[in-house]
């Protein structure tokens, strides 16, 4: 997952060094008023992590909405369930006893923030934006025949960002961002044998990257 931020940074660099070009060149075709957009690397993991774990993948959608010339308001919902990168399964799994056959992941995720854009040739949502974003996110991992057997984690994010949003002329559509914030992770373990070190509540300063892709109209 290092290497998604890696990516998406060097992109948002790009996009700093071209936008002028850019602005200047780009035919005025269309006005598009709202974004519907995924990321369907976050199945891979999120929003739960164990050290370089990820113990939960998300599957979202994101819907933006213009509310100025120069402003959008944006939402997102995602279920929370396995990643798709690790199984749980064969993490968890035990020889020696039988009751343990598997593990039922399931969660939620909202998400919203308020987008300024900046660009001076370009009206919103497209160009070079900040704002404040925020998430929470819930979610519980339990024992598919012993259901108090669970893990149960919470995580708020509070972030200001910065970001790019592209829209090319047939509506596709690229947003990256970054930032600077807060978060809070919560863990509750009940009648497993987990390492409960690896799970501590932990509140810290956070740097989000993020990126999607969709469509404009």
């Amino acid at each position: 997952m290092k290497k998604i931020k890696y990516l998406s940074i060097l992109a948002l660099a790009m996009l700093f060094v071209t936008n002028p070009a850019f602005s200047q060149n780009k035919p005025v075709e269309k006005e598009f008023r709202y974004t519907i957009k995924t990321n369907p690397l976050s199945a891979l993991g999120g929003p739960f992590w164990v050290v370089v774990l990820p113990l939960t993948g998300e599957y979202k959608v994101l819907f933006e909405t213009i509310v100025s010339e120069k402003s959008s308001v944006q939402l997102g919902v995602g279920f929370i369930g396995p990643s798709v990168l690790v199984n749980l399964d064969d993490l968890t799994s035990d020889e020696e006893d039988a009751e343990i056959s598997g593990i039922k992941t399931s969660g939620f995720r909202f998400q919203g923030w308020y987008k300024y854009f900046l660009s001076r040739d370009l009206s919103a949502p497209e160009g070079f934006y900040v704002g404040p974003h925020g998430s929470y996110a819930s979610a519980n991992i339990r024992n598919k025949n012993d259901e108090a057997q669970k893990i149960a984690a919470t995580k708020l994010n509070i972030n200001g960002v910065f970001g790019y949003q592209m829209i090319t002329s047939g509506g596709f559509t690229l947003d990256i961002f970054t930032g600077l914030g807060f978060v809070s992770r919560k863990w509750e373990i009940t009648g497993t044998d987990w390492d409960r070190d690896s799970f501590k509540d932990k509140a810290s300063v956070s740097v989000p990257f993020g990126f999607s892709f969709g469509y404009a109209f």
